[in-house]
C-alpha cells in the first residue's frame, strides 16, 4: 500500500512536472486585441474596449504551433451561445509560429468571403478577425473571445467548446487555452451617420472640395419600419440610438440629380458601434455658364459667395500665392485681394484664380460638374474632373516657377479652367 501511495505520487508530480515544462494552462498565452494595422485596442478595468467592431485577434508570440478553434461569446456564465456570424469551420485558424512572427491560414474554409487577415501584435505576425458577430439580447455589447487548441468533437455550431488548459494524461498531449473579455459601447444602440456629397468629377469617391448636399432625405429602413431625416447644412445626417438588426439607408432619387455611388447600402447593426455611410450624387444639368476672375473679385461675384456662405468651401480648396504657400481667408476682403494679386510667375497661384472661379461657378449651379469641355491637351473630360485634377495638383505642388517639372501640367489645367471660365470651350 505504501509502495502504491508512493508511485501514484510519484507520477501525480511527474505529470505536474510535464504540464508545468510544457507550459499549457489557462491564459498561458495572452490573447491581445488590434485593429487591422495591429495597434493595441483600448482597454479599461482589464476589458477591452474597441471603438466599433472592427476587432481582429492577435496571438502571443510565444504561443505554439498548430490549429486552434477561434470564436467569440457571451462573457455571462451560462450563455456559451457563440455570436461569431460566420461559419464555425471558418474560425478553425492554423497557427505558424516562426521565431516569434506569426502567420495564418485557414486549412478548412468553406467561406469564399472570409475576411482578410490583419497585422498581427504591432504588426508582428498577422491577427484573425473576429468580426462580423451579433450583440446577445440578454447582454449588449458584451463578448469574450477564445482560442484553444483542443475542443469537443464534433464542434457544435452554435455552442462550440474549447477544452481547459492543462496536460491530457489520457492523450499525453498539452492543452493551450486563452480567453479575454472585450465590450463595445453602452447597449443603447448606434448611431448611423452619415455624409450626402456632391460629386464633381463623378467617380462614386468624395475628394477634396467636393462640397455636402444640404437638405437631401435619407431613409433608414428595416422589414417593419421606415425613418426619414434630412441632410443639414454641411451634407451630414444622423439616426439616433438604432437598435440592433438589419438595416438599409437609402438616398431617394430626385429631380436633377444623378446618383454615383449606390443609392442603398445594407448595413447590420450590432446595437453597440455607430455606422457610417457616403452617398454621392451629380448635377444632372450640364449648364455652363463660367464667370471670369474677375467676375468672383467683384461685388457681384462676392454678393454669391455671400450668399451661399461658399467662404469655408473655399478654404478647403488648397490655394497657394505666389511664394507656394496654402492660403486660407478669414473674411471676403482678404479673398478678393489674393485673387487680384494671382500671376503665373508661380503657375499654381494662377492654376488657383482659374480654380476658385470655376468651383465658385459649379457651387452655385451656373456649371454643372458633368458639363464637358474639349482641350486640346485634356481632351473631351467633365469639367468636374478638371476641378478634381487642379486640387490634386495643387496639394501635390504648390511652388511651380519657371523650370519646374510640374508646371507644364498645371499650365494645362490653368489653361482649360481659363477658357471654360470665359466659356471658350464647351461642348
Amino acid at each position: 500500500m505504501h509502495n502504491k501511495l508512493t508511485l501514484t505520487l510519484a507520477t501525480a508530480l511527474a505529470l505536474a512536472a510535464s504540464s508545468a515544462a510544457q507550459n499549457c494552462s489557462d491564459n498561458t498565452y495572452p490573447l491581445r486585441l488590434v485593429n487591422a494595422a495591429g495597434a493595441l485596442l483600448p482597454q479599461s478595468g482589464g476589458i477591452w474596449q474597441p471603438p466599433n467592431e472592427m476587432v481582429y485577434l492577435a496571438f502571443d508570440p510565444a504561443m505554439p504551433s498548430g490549429i486552434y478553434l477561434v470564436f467569440v461569446t457571451d462573457p455571462i456564465g451560462g450563455h456559451d451561445e457563440v455570436l461569431s456570424m460566420n461559419d464555425v469551420t471558418d474560425r478553425l485558424v492554423h497557427v505558424t509560429n516562426n521565431a516569434g512572427v506569426i502567420t495564418l491560414s485557414l486549412p478548412y474554409s468553406v467561406n469564399p468571403d472570409v475576411p482578410a487577415f490583419g497585422a498581427g501584435l504591432n504588426g508582428q505576425g498577422q491577427s484573425v478577425p473576429l468580426f462580423p458577430f451579433r450583440s446577445a439580447s440578454w447582454d449588449p455589447c458584451h463578448f469574450k473571445a477564445w482560442a484553444g487548441n483542443g475542443w469537443t468533437d464534433p464542434i457544435d455550431p452554435l455552442n462550440p467548446y474549447v477544452l481547459p488548459g492543462g496536460f491530457d494524461a489520457n492523450a499525453g498531449v498539452c492543452r493551450v487555452r486563452s480567453y479575454t473579455r472585450f465590450d463595445i459601447g453602452d447597449g443603447t444602440g448606434s448611431d448611423v451617420t452619415g455624409l450626402v456629397f456632391e460629386d464633381l468629377d463623378q467617380d462614386g469617391v468624395r475628394d477634396v472640395g467636393e462640397p455636402g448636399i444640404a437638405g437631401a432625405q435619407v431613409q433608414l429602413v428595416n422589414t417593419t419600419t421606415s425613418t426619414s431625416t434630412t441632410t443639414d447644412g454641411t451634407g451630414h445626417f444622423a439616426f439616433l440610438n438604432v437598435l440592433a438588426g438589419p438595416y438599409t439607408v437609402e438616398l431617394p432619387l430626385v429631380s436633377g440629380w444623378n446618383a454615383t455611388t449606390p443609392s442603398t447600402v445594407s448595413i447590420d447593426v450590432c446595437g453597440c458601434s455607430d455606422v457610417a455611410v457616403q452617398f454621392g450624387r451629380a448635377r444632372e444639368n450640364q449648364r455652363h455658364d463660367g464667370h471670369t476672375i474677375g467676375f468672383w473679385r467683384n461685388k457681384h461675384g462676392l454678393g454669391l459667395i455671400t450668399q451661399y456662405n461658399l467662404l469655408p468651401g473655399i478654404n478647403s480648396l488648397g490655394l497657394v500665392d505666389s511664394a507656394g504657400n496654402h492660403v486660407s481667408f478669414a473674411n471676403l476682403t482678404q479673398y478678393a485681394n489674393w485673387l487680384q494679386d494671382a500671376n503665373a510667375t508661380n503657375m499654381a497661384n494662377m492654376l488657383s484664380a482659374q480654380l476658385v472661379a470655376m468651383w465658385c461657378s459649379i457651387a452655385v449651379g451656373n456649371v454643372g460638374g458633368g458639363a464637358l469641355i474639349s482641350d486640346p491637351v485634356l481632351g473631351n473630360v467633365s469639367i468636374g474632373s478638371v476641378v478634381a485634377q487642379a486640387i490634386a495638383s495643387l496639394a501635390a505642388h504648390p511652388f511651380t516657377p519657371s523650370g519646374s517639372p510640374f508646371r507644364a501640367e498645371q499650365t494645362a489645367l490653368k489653361n482649360a479652367l481659363d477658357r471654360a471660365n470665359n466659356n471658350q470651350n464647351w461642348l
